[in-house]
């Protein structure tokens, strides 16, 4: 079923695709990857920037990793070039690949990294600069979490950005614009570490849209892996915060939740973990996970939940 209740929202009947996409708004589609081999079920944006001749894709997906032996299309460039999307007058998102790609990568984990040797060769891919070590290619492997699955890791050079960089356009000027006046993307890098060391965030100025990837989301474990760090995810959030304001503006998360108030699901995140480091939220259990004692912690309304090594809490309780 489409976001919106119909029974599907491409048109082409020839194909079982691994993704679905709906318009989010005036430039933006959801695509979701559903049914994958590591029930991660990955939103990926697809951003037009002005004059439509680029299109931000943030985050790739699983690479069409898939568990439904009747998907047959699952190449996401594929599915960008060529799968007709109701949403989008009955046109694919990037018809016959026109539009040229900025690849935007919000961490290094695999649910996110999988599908994006297919615009390795072409396109510009976007990384966080907050910690160049923890993306050395001797590292990915790793850090990506492809090692303990026992997966391939995709090969890939990405650019590293600073904090508060703005995403370039590639072409000289354009439609519209006055001469020598430099086109503007309006999609603002910020790094958040905490869920990992590489975590990024992508503002989008225009239409007042964060995107956070993993740094939370609703209804499905927020999980750090041993790597992250919950004192720095507390002053990401803040920052986010800070970014969004009170005033009206979208979250739209790596997995679950697109499309909610940014302020209100950043503080009632916020809030939780809160409750988790001073206790008031009881871990339900304990386990072992690539070599560290893991909680897991429910809310009773299970909106928010965390799943994350013991000795992240310690360090965010010795660090108040």
């Amino acid at each position: 079923m489409a976001r919106d209740g119909s029974e599907d929202p491409h048109t082409d009947t020839n194909l079982k695709p691994a993704f679905k996409a709906w318009r989010f708004n005036a430039t933006t589609f959801v695509i979701n990857e559903h049914k994958d081999s590591y029930d991660e079920q990955p939103l990926i944006y697809a951003k037009l920037l002005p004059g439509d001749e680029e299109m931000v894709i943030i985050d790739t997906g699983c690479g069409g990793a898939t568990k439904d032996p009747k998907i047959d299309l699952k190449s996401l460039r594929t599915f960008i070039e060529t799968v007709q999307v109701r949403g989008n007058n009955d046109k694919p998102l990037n018809e016959g690949g026109k539009m040229k790609y900025v690849i935007v990568l919000t961490h290094c984990h695999y649910d996110h990294i999988l599908g994006v040797e297919q615009f390795a060769k072409d396109s510009t891919i976007v990384v966080s600069g907050h910690s160049p070590s923890f993306l050395a290619p001797e590292q990915l492997p790793s850090h990506s979490l492809c090692e303990d699955l026992h997966i391939r890791t995709p090969q890939y050079k990405p650019v590293l950005v600073p904090h508060l960089h703005e995403i370039q356009l590639r072409r000289d000027h354009s439609p519209g614009s006055s001469e020598g006046t430099p086109p503007r993307s309006g999609l603002v890098v910020l790094h958040t570490p905490g869920h990992t060391p590489d975590e990024l965030a992508v503002w989008d100025t225009n239409e007042r849209v964060l995107f956070v990837g993993d740094t939370l989301y609703e209804y499905a474990h927020i999980i750090f892996p041993n790597e992250g760090s919950i004192v720095d995810w507390m002053h990401s959030v803040d920052l986010l915060l800070k970014i969004v304001g009170t005033e009206e503006a979208q979250i739209c998360c790596g997995h679950v939740t697109a499309g909610r108030p940014a302020q209100e699901v950043l503080a009632s995140t916020k809030a939780f973990i809160a409750d988790v480091i001073s206790g008031k939220e009881v871990v339900k259990r304990k386990f072992e996970k690539r070599g560290e004692i893991n909680g897991e912690y429910v809310q009773d309304s299970k909106r928010y939940s965390l799943v994350c090594p013991e000795r992240l809490i310690l360090e965010a309780r010795e660090a108040q």
